[in-house]
């Protein structure tokens, strides 16, 4: 039996955590490809690191690090078909109680990890599509992106955010 996804090329930030790896290991049932970018090779999770792929070191905050593991990608892979922004954090804050650190922090994390990662996936995704693949991103919003939760006031914004981006995302890359 053939996968959905044989011989695709998939790269999921936050690769290593519950969401994340639950994808990279549906992904690979599929047929694909993946590189699971986390901060560790065990990320949130305990499990053992074969189930999710091949892992690659990416911190999402630092584009250095995503250019790196693009370019991992491309050396091994030549393309990529689909990226996964799954990458994020949530605080469980008013706005009184955010310290300006969280607030940079859930932003660096939640929207710039999902801005780089698409800004320097795009030439490998390009390159999938002229080959005849239809290529993917796919980013990780919220319904908290729409709703205006007191508690959540910073993860509200950031899911918000991603929400925007993929809209605008969706307008560059298909006209």
């Amino acid at each position: 039996m053939t996968g959905m996804l044989q011989g695709r090329v998939a790269l999921v930030t936050g690769g290593r955590g519950g969401i994340g790896r639950a994808i990279c290991a549906r992904f690979l049932h599929e047929g694909a490809t993946v590189y699971a970018a986390d901060l560790s090779d065990h990320g949130s999770m305990e499990a053992g690191a074969g189930d999710a792929g091949r892992f690659i070191r990416m911190d999402v905050t630092s584009e250095a690090e995503i250019r790196a593991a693009m370019e991992t990608v491309a050396g091994d892979s030549g393309r990529l078909d689909i990226l996964v922004n799954a990458a994020g954090i949530e605080l469980e804050h008013t706005i009184e109680h955010t310290s300006l650190d969280d607030w940079n922090r859930i932003f660096a994390i939640n929207v710039t990890g999902t801005f780089l990662a698409a800004k320097h996936a795009l030439p490998l995704l390009r390159k999938a599509s002229a080959g005849g693949s239809t290529a993917s991103i796919i980013n990780f919003g919220s319904y908290d992106g729409f709703i205006a939760d007191p508690g959540l006031a910073a993860y509200c914004a950031t899911k918000g955010a991603v929400h925007a981006l993929t809209r605008a995302l969706g307008r560059a890359i298909g006209g």
